[in-house]
């Protein structure tokens, strides 16, 4: 398992810290989505590849060994990362050929939505926990942080401030360092693990504790693996310990899924499987969505997840709920969702899902709702004892009505 290490940078995180941060550390993340640009990738795909790098470099400052090129040794990164994804996305427009069969019990099949918010969450979180870090430290070893890792002044400049020698200033940094880590593997480690920042140790078979709770039980957290895939993608698996026990199901399974080549933290990679999409399709009649593993466009089939003995979601707590079905015959692959998660394409049940840390699936119903035939879907935040409840329509899943709690 990889040693826990951190840096301190991106410009969402120190500006969330101090505000008082040199000009070229507040721009790294924007020259990093340009230089991912420059280098084939996509707007979206810049934007995800900064992030990547910001977070690749948080765990590895231990590797920088001169902190004067912070900036080239970011930039590194980011053309190292760039160039994967690239090879990434030729691989996969190659590999588009049947290749076998594998299932894909996926969380959710939902609308994506036009803008990411949870990437802003997940920066946001980042930042806080930054800070809490930080805040663990005590006066003159924060200040000697800042000085030499976020406002990147040269090791002789920050001694000089701090009325030190290099020497000095170098040791006071290296007891830092060691508070740090100890804080991201002490108070701070559950808060670390969920951003992908340390990892949970795993038992035998490869399974690690998640900070996720169980989206149909909502009673434990979730065990989960995630691992590049050896053809390519990544696999993910999750799945709740007491349902597992009782019904000895997961509650999702993704393989060779392109999206997920190369992370290591889960709400990352669980963000990615809620984001494959289900879309009505006006012109053909019917719900449309994309092969988890292997990108072809696919119909969808709506019904309870009972209906489906192939996915194999039969247990009492799930099995009259309504799902979202696909089967691709190139890869013989299976993918389903639940249909409740379709309504992420409002901005309220969109909150509702990345803001609330506990939620759960209640049980759907067929409803008669404004003179029309609607299904009622619900999700219940354990934690607050609140819930968001809408109505959509039962062949097309549009949303037609929220009720916020």
């Amino acid at each position: 398992m990889p040693s826990t290490t951190y840096a301190l940078l991106s410009a969402d995180i120190t500006t969330a810290l101090a505000g008082e941060l040199s000009a070229r550390l507040a721009a790294a993340r924007p020259r990093l989505a340009r230089l991912a640009r420059l280098n084939g990738a996509s707007a979206d795909e810049a934007e995800d590849i900064a992030q990547e790098t910001l977070l690749t470099a948080w765990r590895s400052l231990d590797h920088l060994r001169q902190p004067e090129r912070f900036d080239a040794w970011l930039d590194g990164i980011c053309r190292n990362l760039s160039r994967k994804a690239a090879h990434r996305a030729t691989s996969e427009r190659e590999r588009r050929a049947p290749d076998g069969g594998a299932d894909a019990d996926a969380l959710a099949l939902a609308p994506a939505a036009d803008t990411d918010p949870l990437n802003e969450l997940t920066r946001r979180e980042l930042a806080t926990l930054v800070e809490s870090a930080l805040g663990l430290l005590n006066g003159a070893a924060r200040e000697a942080v800042e000085l030499r890792y976020l406002a990147q002044l040269p090791g002789d400049e920050a001694a000089a401030r701090l009325g030190l020698s290099v020497n000095a200033l170098e040791a006071r940094l290296s007891r830092a360092r060691k508070q740090l880590r100890a804080a991201l593997n002490g108070p701070l480690r559950e808060r670390a693990i969920d951003l992908g920042i340390a990892l949970a140790p795993a038992d035998e078979a490869g399974w690690r504790e998640t900070s996720i709770w169980c989206h149909f039980c909502g009673q434990a957290r979730m065990l989960g693996r995630l691992a590049d895939a050896p053809a390519g993608g990544g696999n993910l698996s999750l799945r709740c310990p007491r349902c597992y026990g009782e019904y000895g199901v997961t509650e999702t399974t993704i393989y060779e899924m392109p999206e997920l080549a190369g992370l290591t933290a889960f709400r990352p990679a669980l963000k990615r499987v809620l984001a494959h999409g289900v879309q009505w399709n006006a012109e053909r009649g019917r719900l449309e969505t994309s092969c988890f593993r292997c990108g072809r466009p696919l119909a969808a089939r709506m019904g309870r997840f009972a209906d489906f003995p192939r996915i194999g979601m039969r247990y009492p707590i799930v099995a009259e709920q309504y799902s979202a079905v696909y089967h691709c015959a190139a890869c013989d692959s299976y993918g389903s969702g639940a249909a409740a998660l379709a309504g992420r394409a409002h901005p309220a049940v969109w909150r509702f899902l990345i803001e609330r840390q506990r939620w759960v699936i209640e049980p759907d119903r067929r409803v008669e709702y404004q003179d029309a035939s609607a299904i009622r879907f619900s999700l219940h935040d354990i934690a607050a004892d609140e819930r968001i409840t809408y109505f959509c329509d039962p062949v097309t899943l549009a949303v037609r009505a929220v009720v916020e709690p």
